[in-house]
C-alpha cells in the first residue's frame, strides 16, 4: 500500500516539473521573439527535421497524389453515374412527355372530326385500342375496349385521327360485351365505296397489291377526271333498300397516283394513300349507324 503511495506522489512530481518547464519555455519564448536561447533551439530543431521532412515529403507525396487521385477518379465515376441517372430519368420523362403530347393531339384531332358534320346525325362513342395482328406495317385488325354494352354493332365505321380531323380506317367485324375487333381497310377482305371529293369519279377501295398499306381505287371511268392530290372520301349509296356500310362523306385518303391503262379498257386504277397512320392507332371513334 505505501509502495503505491510513492509511486503516486513520483508521478504527480513529475507532472508539475514538466508542467512548469513548459510554463517557462513558452514564457521566455514570448519575451524572446525569434532570438534568445529558445528561438535558436527552435530554428536548430527546424534545420535538423527539414531536411528530413522534405525526403519524407518527397517519398510520401507521390503516394498522396496517387490517393487524392483515386479518390478522386471514384467521385468523379460516381458523380458521373449521378448525372447519367438523371440524363436517363430526365429523357424518360422526355419520352413520356411526348407520347402524351402525341395521345393529346389525336384526341384533339378526334374532338375535331366528332364536332364536323360527316357523321353528326350518327352516334359516336371513343375507345381505345387494346390489341392489332400483324405488324407495324401491315396491321389487319385492331382491338378496342368498347362492345355491345356500349351499344357497338357489327359493321359500324370507325374513324382515326389524323392533322385534319379523323378519317375511315375500317369497321366492326367481331362484337363481345366490352370489346370489338376491327377489319382495317388495309385488310385483303377490305373493300369500301368510295368517290373523289367535288367530282363525279366513283369507285370501289381495295388494298393494294403489294401490301404497303396503300389502297387501290378500282372501276373509276377513263372519262372521270381524277388529279392527283384529290381526296377520296365515302360515296355512301341507298339503292332499292340495298345501303353502303359507309355513310357518305367520311375522308379516307388522298390520291397519290393515276393510272391509264389500255386504251380498250373503259377503266383507270388510281392509288390512295390512307389519311391515317394505321401503324400507330391508339384512340378511335365508332360511328354508331345503327343508333341514328
Amino acid at each position: 500500500m505505501l509502495l503505491g503511495n510513492n509511486r503516486l506522489i513520483r508521478r504527480r512530481v513529475i507532472v508539475g516539473l514538466l508542467l512548469a518547464a513548459s510554463l517557462t519555455l513558452l514564457t521566455l519564448s514570448f519575451r524572446e521573439g525569434n532570438g534568445g536561447v529558445i528561438g535558436g533551439i527552435q530554428r536548430t530543431a527546424l534545420a535538423i527535421t527539414a531536411p528530413v521532412s522534405g525526403v519524407v515529403h518527397r517519398v510520401t507525396q507521390p503516394f498522396v497524389d496517387g490517393w487524392n487521385w483515386t479518390t478522386g477518379l471514384v467521385d468523379a465515376r460516381q458523380e458521373n453515374a449521378r448525372l447519367q441517372e438523371q440524363i436517363r430519368e430526365m429523357g424518360a420523362r422526355e419520352v413520356q412527355n411526348q407520347v402524351s403530347q402525341d395521345q393529346l393531339t389525336k384526341l384533339e384531332e378526334l374532338l375535331q372530326y366528332k364536332q364536323s358534320n360527316v357523321t353528326s346525325d350518327y352516334q359516336q362513342v371513343g375507345a381505345a385500342v387494346i390489341g392489332q395482328s400483324g405488324n407495324s406495317q401491315n396491321v389487319r385488325t385492331i382491338t378496342i375496349n368498347v362492345g355491345s354494352a356500349d351499344g357497338i354493332e357489327l359493321n359500324d365505321p370507325v374513324i382515326g385521327p389524323y392533322k385534319d380531323g379523323g378519317g375511315l380506317i375500317g369497321r366492326v367485324v367481331v362484337v363481345a360485351g366490352s370489346a370489338a375487333t376491327v377489319r382495317l381497310i388495309t385488310d385483303p377482305a377490305s373493300g369500301v365505296t368510295a368517290g373523289i371529293l367535288g367530282g363525279s369519279a366513283k369507285g370501289i377501295l381495295l388494298p393494294s397489291d403489294a401490301g404497303d398499306g396503300l389502297l387501290s381505287m378500282e372501276n373509276v371511268k377513263q372519262e372521270d377526271v381524277v388529279n392527283q392530290g384529290d381526296t377520296v372520301i365515302t360515296s355512301g349509296y341507298d339503292v332499292k333498300g340495298y345501303t353502303s356500310l359507309f355513310p357518305r362523306g367520311i375522308p379516307v385518303g388522298r390520291v397519290s397516283s393515276v393510272s391509264q391503262t389500255d386504251v380498250g379498257d373503259p377503266t383507270k386504277v388510281i392509288q390512295v394513300t390512307p389519311f391515317v397512320d394505321l401503324g400507330d392507332l391508339t384512340d378511335v371513334l365508332v360511328v354508331k349507324v345503327g343508333a341514328g
